[in-house]
């Protein structure tokens, strides 16, 4: 699909895929932080990257497990909302979400865009349309899941 809006041309091609994520807590959080990484450039940094294969969730130890907690909370939807995350039933298609790439061309200069998180620039590669069920799925629920029984876990740890 292209869109012509004066010299401007801007491209937009689908390019998800199906994903098949185990109905895991943990798991579902790494397919986030993976569908994070697919928008943004972070897939070069192997601190981050380690927490992104959702099919081996089961080898992470509770100590990475809240490392993921953390991170996914410092990179939750409220950072790439409207940015590189739209809520959008009718993009998402038949998908929960849909990942799509976006080229722009203004008189042979192709525009750069990037975005800022954790005070650092990151060059954007895709955008990401969701489904309201998509985010309840792979974030919120999961997230709630996760911060009670981490929560629980430290009550429990306590020394008189």
């Amino acid at each position: 699909m292209a869109v012509s809006i004066g010299r401007h041309q801007i491209g937009f091609e689908r390019t998800g895929q199906t994903a098949n994520v185990p109905d895991n807590d943990i798991a579902k959080m790494m397919y986030y932080l993976q569908c994070v990484c697919t928008t943004i450039d972070c897939n070069n940094e192997p601190e981050i990257r380690r927490f992104t294969d959702y099919s081996k969730w089961y080898n992470l130890s509770t100590d990475e497990q809240q490392e993921l907690f953390a991170l996914c909370y410092a990179l939750s939807p409220d950072v790439f909302n409207n940015k590189v995350f739209f809520q959008s039933d009718a993009l998402s298609g038949n998908s929960s979400n849909e990942f799509y790439e976006i080229s722009q061309v203004s008189s042979q200069i192709v525009a750069a865009r990037s975005i800022v998180v954790a005070g650092q620039t990151r060059r954007v590669n895709k955008i990401m349309t969701y489904k309201m069920s998509w985010m309840r799925n792979y974030y919120l629920e999961p997230m709630q899941r996760l911060a009670q029984r981490f929560t629980k876990k430290k009550s429990r740890c306590t020394i008189s």
